[in-house]
């Protein structure tokens, strides 16, 4: 079945999509597809910069498309873009309906809030319609404060909340100030996304005891779609094989049991990655799952990354990419980073602040040492430094 959609779709690819007539052929069987070339983000961000602003991947005319957004971080000097057309969109609405949502046993009957800001990213977006298919009241958290949306789920009477894991502590913890108790809400469930914590027991148990709910994690990018969820044993993440083409490859490109997860889309045929690198690090499983998923599980979920990619409140950074020291630390649950710079003849905070919150998407802060201050290992090797 996967064989069949990608050799239909690629009919329609191959015909005036320019990146990928650069790349593939096609694909008559299994190994005609193992030797189509590994992409990664590096390529998309490289196209993208040359043929401003969307890239050459595109198989359509622009008026075809309708929807665009933009990636949480930033590897370089500008987010990555991506365009919808509606049937790639309804394909992203229809994952989160019939795979997310049934795995976390959402139905129309319930409320589901989402404590998310609602900008560009494709996450919340993407969930909120998803909500709408389902049948269920879904509910925009977007433009409030911790405090109002607290206050907001419980006097709404939410059932179901998404939000980052961290997040989801940070609103336990600030109605604790308020004097508060979450576990006497309506909120049942809890789904998560853009960071690992869902998958963590510890951070999973944090949350089930602050909410008295039921968490379940859930994996996505904005350029591949959405992947992956746990289900009711919650001790990984299944990929969602009907949709996708999914191979765990070692260091030298090799199947493998553990290694870099990369994945091809089979309904996103508008701007379609195929055999993409992911970046994230996961050990699959075939074991037989209590839930009676036949999918691929990603045991413990994404393990990390074969970059250095960290994830911030959401948004991944990739110091690698930059010229400053981030240090890193936890204040009430929430990740806080600050760019260490040196001080320099011209150097204005302000313009420097203000270009990061441009290209990353968020506000963040930015602290001024003298010249010569900085350990040269930390800025030769730009490597992030934790804070206790």
């Amino acid at each position: 079945m996967q064989l069949e959609r990608l050799r239909n779709g690629l009919r329609e690819v191959l015909k005036g999509n320019q990146f990928w007539r650069d790349r593939l052929v096609d694909v008559q069987g299994w190994d005609d597809f193992e030797r189509l070339p590994l992409t990664g983000k590096g390529d998309l961000v490289s196209d993208q910069r040359i043929n401003p602003p969307f890239g050459s991947n595109l198989t359509y005319a622009l008026d075809r498309y309708v929807r665009m957004h933009q990636t949480s971080g930033s590897s370089g000097d500008q987010p990555l873009r991506w365009l919808d057309t509606q049937e790639s969109w309804d394909w992203w609405l229809r994952i989160w309906s019939d795979h997310v949502y049934r795995a976390a046993g959402v139905t129309p009957m319930d409320r589901v809030f989402f404590a998310f800001s609602f900008g560009p990213f494709i996450g919340f977006w993407s969930a909120f319609g998803g909500a709408e298919r389902v049948g269920a009241l879904a509910i925009s958290g977007g433009a409030m404060t911790t405090e109002q949306r607290i206050r907001s789920l419980r006097d709404l009477g939410a059932t179901v909340l998404l939000s980052t894991p961290t997040y989801a502590l940070r609103m336990a913890l600030r109605a604790q100030e308020l004097g508060l108790d979450l576990a006497t809400s309506e909120i049942r469930v809890t789904i998560h996304a853009g960071e690992p914590g869902a998958s963590i027991p510890g951070t999973r148990d944090a949350i089930e005891a602050a909410y008295a709910a039921t968490s379940f994690d859930h994996t996505g990018m904005t350029e591949l779609g959405p992947t992956g969820h746990s289900c009711a044993q919650r001790d990984g993440i299944h990929l969602i094989e009907s949709e996708f083409i999914f191979e765990v490859l070692d260091e030298r490109g090799r199947p493998a049991e553990a290694g870099e997860l990369v994945g091809t889309n089979l309904g996103r045929w508008g701007m379609p990655l195929i055999r993409y690198r992911t970046g994230d690090q996961v050990v699959a499983s075939r074991e037989a799952c209590s839930c009676g998923s036949p999918y691929l599980k990603l045991a413990g979920g994404i393990r990390g990354r074969v970059d250095d990619m960290l994830t911030v409140r959401g948004v991944n950074l990739y110091p690698s990419s930059s010229e400053f020291v981030i240090e890193r630390r936890s204040v009430e649950q929430m990740d806080e980073v600050m760019v260490v710079v040196e001080e320099a003849p011209g150097l204005s905070v302000e313009r420097l602040e203000a270009d990061l919150r441009q290209a990353l998407g968020v506000r963040l802060g930015c602290r001024v040492v003298p010249a010569g201050s900085l350990p040269r290992t930390d800025l030769k090797s730009r490597r992030i430094v934790q804070i206790p």
